[in-house]
């Protein structure tokens, strides 16, 4: 009985604050000579947080892990990994420089493959997050690849302010826009939610960059809403 409650009293106060630790000093992806990576890098405000997430799925006959499925709640066989990218390289604050893992890899017998990237900011205004990005590979006919040098904008992001409430919105808004080009010409243009684009993963080697501005407009807020309640 001693030994099974000495069992728990070290990894409880030895073994998880080491995990702990080591994972909060693990050095970035990209930051070693031997690391692979793609790069989103582009313009931004210079109040914001560019930060992104890499997710990758795994499966195959030899994988001995299983995951729960957002979408039904079920436990399923294969892996699921995301990886948080919030190290920014870029020495200058109004750019910014995300260095992202691309290649596949083994895990619990598992082949794991880049499936998604999110990007996206936030500030004081808007700690939600603002100008978010999903990229894509295309998995249906219908999805549009775009060229692998692209420059993908989100133009005038800012906040809204409603006449009929007399307030501001509570996030940032932005339109977006590739190679310079509308999302979609009959709408508002302004997107509160994510945008997606779809490039070819295959392509990705060590030289991939993607090129991802974002640009503030005249609302833009980097004040948080409590202070603009009397404006």
């Amino acid at each position: 009985m001693a030994s099974v409650l000495i069992f728990f009293l070290t990894v409880i106060f030895v073994l998880n604050p080491l995990m702990k630790w080591q994972t909060e000093n693990k050095p970035p992806v990209g930051a070693s000579e031997n690391d692979h990576f793609i790069r989103v890098q582009g313009l931004k405000p210079i109040d914001a947080q560019v930060r992104a997430t890499a997710i990758f799925y795994g499966g195959g006959e030899e994988c001995r892990s299983f995951f729960w499925s957002a979408s039904d709640g079920k436990k399923r066989q294969g892996a699921k990994a995301v990886f948080k990218i919030e190290h920014d390289f870029s020495p200058v604050p109004d750019r910014y420089e995300l260095r992202i893992p691309y290649q596949k890899y083994q895990s619990s017998g598992c082949d794991m493959t880049l499936w998604q990237i999110n990007v996206g900011a936030i500030n004081a205004f808007d700690d939600v997050g603002f100008a978010d990005l999903r990229i894509y590979p295309p998995r249906m006919e219908s999805d549009k690849v775009i060229g692998p040098h692209s420059l993908i904008e989100a133009k005038n992001c800012r906040a809204r302010y409603y006449d009929d409430l007399q307030e501001w919105s509570s996030g940032l808004a932005c339109s977006f826009f590739v190679d310079d080009k509308m999302r979609d010409k009959k709408s508002d243009l302004v997107i509160f939610n994510a945008y997606s684009v779809y490039l070819n993963f295959l392509q990705f080697d060590d030289e991939t960059t993607i090129y991802y501005d974002i640009l503030a407009g005249e609302n833009y807020r980097s004040v948080p809403l409590e202070s603009k309640m009397d404006e």
